[in-house]
């Protein structure tokens, strides 16, 4: 049991680190290559985002899927700020945070996007391994209620 929770918190942290960690990397990449952020901030959000559906626990999917937006949002403008903060001094700063919204909208929506369908293939996933185990479970043994055996109702019943 208690090796399964330190499982469980490992998943936690690797998905966090992933979710956070490579929209940050990403972004800092890009400002690099020059201003702004751009196809490796995008690619950073999306795979980090795939990753931390992909290594999240199963009540966690749904924190994964709500946050990547936040998420995405503030990698966005943390590194365009951290990396020119005197050209975001007063008025400006609105105007940024303007041009930060609109700049990372579409990877907001890439980003949940994937994470929506990490999350459906990962249910469709257990749902299937938890029928393949009911049935592996119950092949030996005769269901009540079967064309066999009569169940004392009538069809209606």
């Amino acid at each position: 049991m208690r090796r399964r929770q330190q499982v469980r918190r490992r998943g936690g942290l690797l998905a966090a680190l992933a979710a956070v960690g490579l929209p940050v990397l990403g972004g800092v990449a890009d400002e690099l290559g020059g201003p702004g952020v751009g196809v490796l901030f995008a690619a950073g959000s999306v795979l980090g985002t795939a990753a931390a559906a992909a290594l999240c626990s199963r009540p966690g999917r749904w924190w994964v899927v709500t946050a990547a937006p936040v998420v995405v949002l503030l990698a966005a403008s943390g590194v365009e700020y951290a990396a020119r903060p005197a050209e975001y001094q007063g008025k400006n700063l609105g105007t940024g945070a303007l041009r930060w919204v609109v700049g990372a909208f579409p990877v907001m929506a890439a980003a949940v996007g994937v994470a929506l369908a990490v999350v459906v293939g990962r249910a469709v996933a257990d749902r299937r391994r938890a029928g393949a185990e009911r049935r592996r479970a119950g092949c030996g043994r005769r269901r009540s209620g079967g064309a066999d055996a009569p169940s004392g109702r009538g069809r209606r019943g």
